[in-house]
């Protein structure tokens, strides 16, 4: 102890505190020193396992809280994953509805297409049939009039 203390003296000075300090440390018996010195180890051993103790309750209640957190992020999840699942069942619904009219329509046009096409052909029909009454009525008059005649 005597060597570290004059080998701190010579090579550098020290502030009055530290003098002080070292001159008292001096009075103390080395047994008694490496007592204290022990006995701070043991506290800061003791110290440092309660903060490790501290750590891991710390991180056990942070993954918990971040359990809690997973959960409420889950469940705010499935909310939404089940909302997202009912308008995908309203849009396939209105997309099946759609198609069934559409579907209909495309009949309706087909039956307005044909019934069109029956039309033109019924007015075909009525203006042949039109030329045909009228030229049996001209007919008709040629022979009351060659009846007439005769």
């Amino acid at each position: 102890m005597e060597a570290y203390s004059n080998d701190q003296e010579e090579g550098a000075s020290f502030s009055p505190e530290r003098v002080d300090l070292s001159n008292r440390l001096k009075e103390i018996s080395q047994d008694r020193l490496i007592e204290e010195v022990i006995a701070l180890w043991d506290e800061v051993n003791n110290l440092e396992l309660e903060l490790i103790k501290n750590k891991r309750k710390q991180a056990e209640s942070s993954r918990s809280f971040s359990i809690d957190q997973d959960r409420a992020s889950i469940v705010n999840y499935e909310e939404k994953l089940r909302v997202a699942n009912t308008k995908i069942t309203r849009l396939e619904n209105q997309l099946r509805n759609e198609k069934i009219s559409r579907e209909s329509f495309e009949v309706n046009i087909e039956k307005i297409k044909t019934l069109e096409l029956e039309k033109a052909n019924l007015l075909k029909n009525e203006e042949e049939l039109m030329i045909l009454i009228m030229d049996m009525e001209r007919h008709i008059e040629k022979l009351v009039d060659s009846v007439k005649e005769k």
